[in-house]
């Protein structure tokens, strides 16, 4: 493989990133992992930023098939406005929702309140909800995203998270952690208390 690769799924464990490359390679797709445990001095390093699974670049749309994962597209001023809401926040979560347009595209954060005030979990007001749906609908655009920000753990859901899932039509996105380190944006659909980790591509 070459040596420059990318990055086709982040899982919590080494296993499941194994079973990928498995997968994978029964489809006749080279994958490596990458797993961060700052050169072994810190095993448990990669719980806070998951384990990667790369294949060459050429490779990622049939790896991505393989894997059966859905790709978001996330302009890079969205993204910027996730980070920049949960740094204001720190040290509670932040949250907001996500407006998308027409072809599925997330075109703009907007920040709310974090009711329960707390580091582990967060609660959007309804008046402010309201506000922001209305606000979507006269942009031409719809709310099917909701954001929010870990401030420890990592960017996966909780069970409070999943708990409150919003709908499989939703794409919950989560930044974090944001101490010790950089945070990451990920994205998942929650359906059933399931959850699916979408790759996010974040543009300029």
């Amino acid at each position: 493989m070459d040596a420059a690769t990318s990055t086709v799924a982040v899982y919590p464990f080494r296993s499941d990133a194994e079973i990928a490359v498995a997968r994978l390679a029964a489809d006749g797709i080279d994958a490596i992992i990458h797993q961060d445990d700052e050169g072994g001095l810190n095993p448990g390093f990669f719980r806070r930023y998951g384990v990667r699974v790369e294949v060459d670049p050429l490779d990622m749309d049939d790896a991505f098939e393989s894997l059966g994962i859905e790709r978001i597209a996330v302009p890079g001023q969205v993204a910027e406005a996730m980070f920049r809401h949960g740094a204001y926040c720190h040290p509670t979560e932040a949250c907001g929702l996500v407006a998308f347009d027409v072809d599925g595209v997330p075109r703009f954060v907007v920040c709310l309140t974090n009711t329960d005030n707390s580091e582990h979990r967060f609660t959007i007001s309804p008046p402010e909800h309201h506000g922001a749906v209305v606000l979507a609908e006269r942009l031409g655009l719809e709310i099917r995203g909701v954001f929010h920000s870990h401030v420890r753990s990592e960017a996966y859901p909780s069970a409070s998270d999943i708990a409150g899932g919003p709908g499989a039509e939703w794409v919950h996105f989560i930044a974090g952690p944001f101490v010790g380190g950089r945070p990451l944006l990920r994205a998942f659909r929650i359906i059933d208390s399931e959850v699916a980790e979408l790759s996010v591509a974040v543009g300029e």
